[in-house]
């Protein structure tokens, strides 16, 4: 019967005798390294009839679109965002602001404004703006490109502009990974 040979590594740390007591030897380090912290970022893409909401990853690395909601009374949308960031673990909030391409206020300027101020009053979280610039028309884009019926835009176009201007606010973070299908 052939005896099996005992392999030696030629590593230094296997050719160090272990010395002391047991109690002088040092236990490796098990424990489980400390969670990164989250990253869950919510979007909103507001708007004077619809407002659209994304969310990301804890990451912050993806987003998707989250749903589109009837804007209502700036009330009415503040608890319901602020409900959404508990419910989500949201740790910020980015909402879109709106402007010319010249980075000029447009007519939804101020009301976008005025809500983010209602917003920073009652959220748990920061909030912050992000230029929307052209979200819209890339998520139209978007849409078209995957042919999606014309008449479910309305219940899609809002949240996808808000995961593309989610995207645009990660990736200038350095944490997004834009997937090529998203644009």
């Amino acid at each position: 019967m052939r005896q099996a040979s005992v392999v030696t590594s030629s590593l230094p740390f296997d050719r160090q005798p272990v010395s002391g007591t047991p109690a002088e030897v040092e236990e490796p380090n098990t424990a489980a390294p400390a969670p990164l912290p989250s990253q869950r970022t919510l979007a909103v893409d507001w708007g004077a009839k619809r407002t659209g909401l994304a969310i990301c990853d804890e990451l912050g690395l993806i987003a998707r679109p989250l749903a589109v909601w009837p804007t209502g009374s700036r009330k009415s949308l503040v608890a319901r965002v602020v409900a959404l960031v508990a419910q989500e673990q949201v740790v910020r909030c980015v909402v879109g602001l709106a402007c010319r391409l010249d980075g000029s206020p447009n007519q939804a300027t101020v009301p976008t404004l005025a809500f983010v101020e209602a917003l920073r009053r009652a959220a748990p979280v920061p909030v912050v703006t992000w230029n929307e610039r052209l979200t819209s028309v890339a998520a139209e884009t978007w849409l078209r490109e995957r042919r999606i019926p014309r008449q479910r835009w309305a219940l899609l176009q809002d949240a996808v502009a808000a995961a593309i201007l989610l995207e645009d606010f990660l990736a200038n973070q350095g944490g997004s990974l834009t997937l090529p299908e998203a644009r």
